[in-house]
């Protein structure tokens, strides 16, 4: 007995130190790992998180129903984990900034914002979310996280993991109609992480050549033709043809095999480590279930050829990306459970890994199992009732079923302001790193030249050795859209949006002077249709679209290659001579084929002209012509012709032979048109001169534009405006109460900076009454003129029909008629306008009087010669 009370006491202290050494942060903290519900539900009055204490009161207390709720969620989790022993625990309640334990499902606050990109658009959703808001991975990527911050909270502070994140975008995709839930599953280290060094950019430009694959080429088969010329007969041996093609089938192979050889060590090179918790690092992500029974979109009511609706189908959304990905994609690796604003649903689909074979309807308690037993009505079909059952009411129905349903978010409406909206990204830009790409953003404005969009590619993955880059801007005030930089040749591309001055489209230049430049044009609102315009350093060619004269192209060819920073140099010291023009016309239907030129060759040094029309029906050759040109010695005032200097070459025999007549004529034109054509080079050179000119000016100080209706910059006109409205309510208001100063006009002309005299007052007195008069005169004037020409009108009227009224018809008598009342209808009219007149006349002119005799002016003079009068008496 006492070797029992001895060890009894010596264990007695040991068990005492086991539990006094268990902390609450130890049992806080296993209660986080197994999700436990607090059921005591505290009450927090003084809160702080992160500075901000102006918590409603729905984020630090617990409703009746939330707190039925929770008892609830924690007798579903018990039975849950007897049910399932080996899976993870459920997130059914987190903590949120008040540290408040509170149901996931009831975080999620369906909200609409107000601007375009983010109505009825899932895309524009979830790329501002990914945009705006800065992810951050879970401190433990195994264990479920700790807290569940609110979307007004995570709008604020503009951070948040990917429960967060996802529960944010699930309330903006639900607020817009589409059947959203935030997924709890399990993700690769990558998507974990959002790391998306190893994954392709998605914004490279789809009509580049950099990553152009060869199985994407699309081949096009052209029919054969039936009258095509049959090819000659083979004349070397088949066999030594067999032969050569086994060797070079074996050298392809080789080569194949290296290739791959290659790849494949690439391909382990490039690959990271194995990740040693892959399928257990817990993750959040929004799925769209398309043809759920709550969805309210026409497009997912849609069924079959029987009528039934189609079988939901879903497809996810990362809100670390704003990026879709199908069910297939090994970025996911499991699911556990997924919630929306009506229900929490578990899966018990095995295994729980094959998300690609996973059924999505919801409604099936076989493949989800629901927390709360009634399904909301949204969710429910609308299934015909027996002949013999009465339908039941709203009402009947939910108290006739008891069960509870979720209550509705405690979180308080948010949105986003209007700075915060166009800032998008966190300090207005964002820099993101996929495979062998860099791909910075900016706002609108943040950038002074504009810079909106960057995307540079690069040769490691590493980031080395760049070897192209696009760059996209926004308003910018000479039109710039994009510009592409290839590294490797050198080039430099721009492009303009349409409305500038000169009309260009792009310009394509290289670093290197030697190199020709290449300008591009919208044609429509160019007065010569010029569409592109290539300088190089000895020629300049010129391409035309939709000319009268239906030229399409013209080249200027030199004598000298110069740099082409020299190219408008006209005082250089190696000046470019011209020595040939070359022009092409497109055909003239309304001309013959043997007077339609289609080419004409002017050379400058050789005074020779060449034409070639165009080729004539049923012929295979062109008709030719060629003049040679006396010497500018020889040239007198007029074109001196020669018939032997020209030859000509006609392809059809029975045409027509030109007259030396119509020789000297084309000759004539044609030295007329050289000269024009000498002349446009010249404006040529001007034009490139000023366009090089302008483009520096504009690289160098780049200029940015806005709207009038862009309201964050347009403070200064605004308060302008506001400033002008003020002062015109404020005369009015004066105009209002003050009465109407009509010797005004008048007294201005005599001076207002000194006291007028009785004669002064009087003069303007009389001048007022007297326009005053002399305005009704000369309207009644106007009226009297009107009255008597509608009498005349309509006494000639009256004796016209009086002469010829047996010679009209009924129909047009009456008109005659309707003709005449209307005007002994104007007469009565401006009769009674004369009679309004004259009395108001009257009646204004004894009140105009009245005022001005009664004027305060006057009774001052009055006075002050009155005093006067006293004093020198």
């Amino acid at each position: 007995n006492l070797d029992e009370t001895s060890n009894a006491a010596e264990i007695e202290p040991v068990e005492e130190f086991a539990v006094n050494s268990i902390t609450n942060e130890q049992l806080k903290s296993v209660g986080e790992t197994l999700g436990r519900i607090h059921t005591c539900f505290p009450e927090i009055s003084d809160v702080e998180f992160e500075g901000r204490t102006d918590f409603p009161k729905s984020y630090k207390t617990l409703s009746l129903k939330e707190r039925l709720l929770l008892l609830f969620a924690e007798n579903f989790r018990r039975q849950y984990n007897e049910k399932h022993p080996n899976r993870k625990p459920l997130i059914l309640c987190l903590e949120n900034e008040c540290g408040i334990q509170k149901f996931v499902a009831t975080t999620i606050k369906p909200t609409v914002f107000l601007y375009p990109e983010l109505i009825d658009n899932w895309q524009g959703c979830a790329s501002f979310i990914a945009d705006h808001i800065i992810y951050e991975p879970l401190e433990d990527q195994i264990k479920i996280p700790k807290r569940l911050l609110s979307p007004e909270t995570i709008i604020r502070r503009r951070k948040g993991n990917s429960f967060e994140m996802a529960t944010l975008l699930c309330s903006l995709l639900i607020g817009n109609g589409f059947p959203a839930c935030v997924v709890y599953g399990y993700a690769t280290r990558e998507v974990v992480n959002n790391d998306l060094r190893r994954v392709v950019c998605p914004f490279i430009p789809k009509n580049t050549d950099i990553e152009s694959d060869e199985d994407s080429k699309q081949v096009v088969i052209k029919p054969p033709n039936k009258y095509a010329l049959k090819e000659p007969p083979p004349l070397t041996s088949s066999f030594v043809q067999e032969m050569k093609q086994r060797e070079l089938d074996e050298i392809r192979k080789i080569e194949e095999a290296k290739q791959e050889e290659e790849r494949r060590k690439l391909q382990e090179i490039e690959s990271l480590p194995q990740d040693e918790y892959e399928g257990s690092r817990i993750h959040a992500w929004v799925a769209i279930i398309r043809y759920a029974q709550w969805s309210y979109k026409p497009d997912d009511r849609e069924r079959d050829a029987e009528g039934e609706r189609l079988p939901p189908q879903a497809f996810f959304i990362e809100p670390s990306t704003g990026f879709r990905h199908e069910v297939d994609d090994p970025g996911y690796l499991g699911i556990e459970c997924l919630w929306n604003q009506h229900n929490y649903y578990v899966n018990i689909q095995e295994p729980l890994t094959d998300i690609k074979n996973m059924r999505w309807d919801l409604s099936n308690t076989k493949d989800w199992e629901h927390l709360l037993p009634g399904e909301p009505y949204e969710c429910r079909e609308n299934r015909p009732l027996p002949d013999d059952v009465e339908a039941l009411t709203l009402d009947e129905e939910l108290a006739k079923e008891k069960h509870l349903d979720m209550p509705v978010s405690w979180v308080q409406r948010f949105d986003i302001l209007l700075p915060d909206y166009e800032e998008r990204f966190v300090n207005g830009e964002k820099t993101e790193f996929y495979k062998r790409a860099v791909y910075e953003r900016f706002a609108p404005y943040k950038q002074l030249d504009g810079l909106v969009k960057r995307l540079t590619l690069y040769e490691t993955l590493d980031y080395e050795n760049p070897f192209f880059r696009w760059e996209w801007y926004e308003n910018r005030d000479d039109l710039l859209e994009m510009v592409k930089v290839d590294f490797s040749t050198k080039q430099i591309e721009e492009y303009f949006q349409k409305g500038r001055a000169d009309a260009m489209k792009a310009f394509i230049r290289n670093t290197d002077d030697t190199k020709g430049k290449i300008f591009k044009f919208y044609h429509t609102p160019r007065f010569d249709a010029l569409k592109e315009l290539h300088c190089y350093s000895d020629y300049i060619k010129e391409f035309y679209d939709k000319r009268k004269d239906l030229l399409h192209y013209r080249e200027f060819k030199t004598s000298k290659r110069v740099k082409m920073k020299d190219i408008h140099n006209t005082e250089s010291g190696h000046q470019r001579k011209l020595t040939q023009i070359t022009e092409k016309f497109h055909r003239n239907p309304k001309l013959q084929a043997i007077r339609d030129i289609a080419i004409r060759h002017f050379y400058l040094n050789e005074n020779k002209i060449f034409l070639q029309f165009h080729y004539d029906t049923d012929c295979i050759t062109a008709s030719t012509r060629i003049f040679q040109k006396l010497p500018e010695s020889e040239m007198g005032e007029d074109v001196q012709f020669d018939p032997a200097t020209t030859t000509g070459y006609i392809s059809n025999p029975n045409d027509k032979q030109m007259s030396n007549v119509e020789l000297y004529l084309l000759l004539k034109q044609l030295m007329l048109d050289e000269e024009k054509s000498c002349k446009a080079y010249q404006e040529r050179l001007i034009e490139v001169e000023q366009n090089l000119k302008n483009r520096q000016i504009q690289d160098e100080n780049p200029k940015l534009m806005f709207t009038i209706f862009d309201p964050l910059r347009n403070e200064a006109a605004r308060k302008l405006r506001m400033e002008r409205y003020e002062q015109m309510r404020i005369r009015e208001e004066l105009a209002k109460t003050q009465l109407a100063d009509f010797l005004a006009p008048y007294l201005v002309r005599l001076g207002s900076d000194r006291k007028l005299s009785k004669a002064e007052y009087d003069l303007a007195k009389k001048d007022c009454l007297s326009d005053f008069r002399q305005y009704y005169l000369d309207m009644l004037n106007e009226l009297q003129r009107r009255f008597e020409e509608l009498t005349k009108e309509e006494e000639s009227l009256r004796r016209f029909l009086h002469k010829f009224q047996s010679q009209f018809d009924d129909y047009d008598y009456e008109k005659f008629i309707k003709e005449g009342e209307n005007i002994v209808r104007n007469k009565r009219i401006i009769q009674k306008r004369i009679e309004n007149v004259s009395e108001e006349l009257d009646r204004k002119y004894k009140t105009l009087k009245e005022a001005l005799d009664n004027d305060e002016r006057l009774t001052e003079i009055e006075k002050a010669n009155e005093s006067k009068l006293k004093f020198t008496e």
